[in-house]
């Protein structure tokens, strides 16, 4: 499996807290079936990855560290993406980096609300040769409510990354009922754990589960995609061209009135 968005980089962010975590991070992903990593550290005012240059050279101090306990994964360098009105500049000019130097970088939008420039600075990225990768849309409570904003964006070229404890359940009933609804409609495209420690029964140790509902609601060649052949071609820069995404057409009531 390739896990396209984490944060094992200690030290920077609300992810592990040292390189002693980030190793134990390493090898239950490893156990898992996990073979490469995207290193994702928040962008967010509170956040100290630094720039993209820090970023790598982080990435690079705990690759050997990995080396030297014989752990045998792939890191590669990214971010979350906090989506700021200059983000688009911000990526060109190397302050915030894409996933692995590719043209994808994984983008967060606040839980609470959508704000009112998200849809010019995803066009300024395109502009600009750069694919979004909307990070967790489905605890995203705007467009978890409304699943249909989604559509749009993924009409628009973005592509969306579902987290594995979400499909697993973990979140609760209402996240996995939105996840399985995402994955019906052709919204998400790749799994990711968004592990932030190695807590027993935390989000880095649900891929497996995620993998055996994905596969249950698809089918395993689809439920393959998501965790394997999708992320393999977004890593390596490669084009990706899902398919059609289906727009949501709300029943009676439904469960995601209540989302919020």
């Amino acid at each position: 499996m390739i896990d396209l968005h984490n944060h094992i980089l200690p030290g920077v962010d609300d992810g592990a807290r040292s390189v002693e975590e980030a190793c134990d991070m390493a090898r239950a992903l490893v156990d898992q079936g996990v073979r490469t990593l995207c290193c994702t550290p928040h962008t967010t005012e509170w956040a100290t990855a630094g720039d993209e240059a820090s970023i790598v050279a982080r990435v690079e101090q705990l690759r050997a560290e990995l080396t030297a306990q014989a752990i045998s994964l792939e890191l590669l360098a990214g971010a979350e993406a906090h989506i700021t009105p200059t983000l688009a500049a911000d990526v060109q000019h190397h302050a915030v980096p894409t996933l692995n130097g590719t043209p994808y970088l994984l983008l967060e939008f606040p839980y609470d609300i959508l704000p009112p420039f998200y849809e010019r600075v995803v066009f300024e990225l395109q502009v600009h040769g750069i694919r979004p990768v909307i990070a967790h849309p489905e605890r995203i409570a705007p467009i978890a409510d409304d699943p249909n904003i989604l559509v749009q964006l993924v009409r628009h070229g973005c592509l969306g990354q579902l987290t594995a404890m979400s499909l697993a359940g973990g979140f609760g009933p209402r996240v996995r009922d939105v996840s399985e609804l995402m994955l019906e409609h052709h919204l998400v495209h790749a799994i990711a754990s968004d592990a932030h420690d190695a807590q027993p029964g935390s989000r880095l140790f649900a891929l497996p589960e995620a993998r055996l509902a994905a596969s249950r609601l698809l089918g395993d060649s689809d439920a393959n995609a998501l965790f394997e052949g999708t992320p393999a071609r977004i890593v390596a820069g490669e084009a990706v061209e899902p398919p059609e995404p289906m727009e949501y057409k709300r029943r009676h009531f439904s469960f995601l009135k209540a989302f919020r």
